[in-house]
């Protein structure tokens, strides 16, 4: 194998001598055989192995120039363009656009790709996308000129503008478009008959719920149906407190989905009878990776986040978070705009790399990869509840919040700050606003899948040994003791829950008005 390495070496250097005497240029070699000049000088230093089929490829490029000379066909080269001028500084002009070893050295990341064929490809799939060119240009930042001769070569990107038109066009990718939803929702009803609520409200049957002797809140108790949470209490003052979390919020709208009703309808059903809407989070899931969060953290630190809030606080990946987020540690890089104790905050987090943690899903296999949080509580979420009832737009809501409260704007020191323009990354995510984002619901069905996870983590060694200890024995302990498990009741509801189709569990009944002036009267005299 080493031997084949040097002798491809030695072609390659007899090659790189014929290209010369031909007076073919490298640019036009390196076109011709289908990948960059860069990538050439790569090969002919020894930074990238030779296989005999490119050398044979090179050899035959060679003849087939010599046959086109020989027969008065001049063959057009191109000169050095603009876009290489931070290279020329280093190239080895004498050898004619050959690059020296230090350049090579520093520089294999950058060189090792053909700006022509990755622009086509960025053409081709924006196309696929169905966005304009000049949309496209336009929110790159770059004239439609200059992209038309980046795609023709005349000129020749470096591999910073690439990866910014890349990230531009995932923009427009109809497979990541940025999704709102709601990711946490709080209500107290103004009674104390949890029926009422659950049955009339949820719309779901009471027998499918499992009833706990404790809660949280300082609440006595509560039912459950997975992540669905109703707290329960004797105390006039505190009523039903219905807690969705992120999963209960996916359950929910499982349900929601089966009875024909948007959250909305859910909504304005809570509203009538006189809820009061604790807290509601709504979440902005940025798919395409528009934003960096540790370039706006950095951006708070530079003063350039212009905002109403008189406080922000950042963490790195991995960093903990005591006493604040349950699940701080494993949100990735993470910015907080405004105290976690007022009544609206901003939390925008690397979810990617919370899913990577939680269940090993790898960075670039993930859904999302920001997440953009705005946490309202009491006033504050009442005061959006009666904004989403009205206009009945998620998007136009969180964003009038968004643009109330904070900017984030890059320095002109020949401005004052006020009036320093927009960050360009700020100004592609604040214009998901203009792109009809719709509420989005991703209904999930109750499943055991943590408990399983748990028990193939946690238990699932200790009894595969058992078993193993019950082969070597002539014993059946880890049969005896599956066989003599007692379930309880909680078990046997969360069996029942599973066996259950949807269908069965939400109420068939349409309620009449008069529960709900019941329960606005109630409400009145309280």
């Amino acid at each position: 194998m080493v031997a084949d390495v040097e002798k491809n070496q030695e072609t390659l250097k007899e090659i790189e001598k014929k290209r010369k005497e031909l007076g073919l240029s490298q640019v036009e070699l390196a076109k011709r055989i289908g990948f960059s000049r860069g990538y050439y000088n790569m090969l002919i230093h020894g930074k990238k192995p030779v296989s005999d089929k490119l050398a044979d490829q090179l050899q035959n490029v060679l003849q087939e120039y010599r046959k086109e000379k020989e027969s008065g066909y001049r063959m057009q080269t191109e000169d050095l363009e603009e876009g290489f001028k931070s290279a020329d500084d280093v190239w080895n002009i004498k050898e004619a656009g050959e690059m020296t070893d230090e350049y090579i050295e520093e520089n294999e990341d950058s060189i090792a790709f053909d700006p022509v064929e990755w622009i086509t490809n960025l053409e081709a799939r924006r196309k696929s996308y169905g966005v304009s060119q000049n949309e496209y240009v336009e929110t790159a930042g770059i004239s439609r000129g200059y992209y038309g001769m980046l795609l023709i070569g005349k000129k020749r990107a470096t591999k910073k503008l690439l990866e910014h038109l890349e990230m531009v066009l995932e923009i427009f990718n109809p497979d990541k478009e940025m999704e709102i939803l709601f990711d946490y929702v709080r209500i107290r009803f103004a009674t104390t008959d949890e029926r009422r609520v659950i049955e009339d409200v949820m719309n779901i049957r009471m027998q499918y719920m499992i009833e706990e002797a404790h809660s949280f809140y300082g609440y006595g108790r509560q039912y459950i149906y997975g992540d669905i949470t109703v707290m329960v209490s004797p105390e006039h003052e505190k009523g039903i407190l219905l807690e969705l979390k992120g999963k209960g919020c996916r359950q929910f709208e499982a349900f929601l989905k089966v009875q024909k009703r948007t959250w909305y309808d859910f909504f304005r059903t809570a509203r009538e009878m006189g809820a009061v809407f604790k807290r509601i989070d709504i979440a902005i899931n940025d798919r395409a990776g528009i934003l960096n969060i540790p370039e706006l953290a950095e951006k708070c630190r530079r003063d350039e986040c212009i905002t109403i809030f008189h406080s922000f606080k950042d963490y790195q990946s991995g960093e903990l978070i005591r006493n604040r987020e349950e699940d701080a540690a494993n949100m990735g890089n993470t910015l907080y705009l405004g105290s976690l104790k007022s009544e609206i905050y901003f939390c925008i987090y690397e979810k990617d790399y919370e899913q990577y943690v939680k269940n090993g899903t790898p960075l670039d296999e993930a859904e999302t990869k920001n997440r953009f949080e705005i946490r309202l509580k009491d006033e504050r979420a009442e005061a959006a509840v009666d904004d989403l009832l009205e206009m009945e737009d998620v998007a136009c809501t969180a964003y009038s919040i968004i643009n109330h409260y904070v900017r984030f704007v890059d320095t002109d020191p020949e401005e004052e700050r006020r009036n320093w323009p927009l960050n360009e990354r700020w100004v592609w995510f604040l214009n998901g606003q203009y792109r009809s984002i719709k509420l989005t619901t991703k209904p999930e069905e109750y499943t055991l899948d943590r408990t399983l996870l748990w028990l193939t983590r946690q238990v699932a060694p200790s009894l595969k040994m058992v078993q193993k200890l019950d082969d070597l024995r002539g014993t059946r302990l880890a049969k005896d003791m599956i066989e003599e498990a007692n379930l309880s009741p909680h078990h046997k509801k969360i069996l029942k829950q599973q066996q259950a189709a949807l269908d069965d569990v939400v109420t068939a009944r349409q309620k009449g008005r008069k529960w709900i002036d019941d329960l606005k009267e109630e409400y009145m005299e309280s």
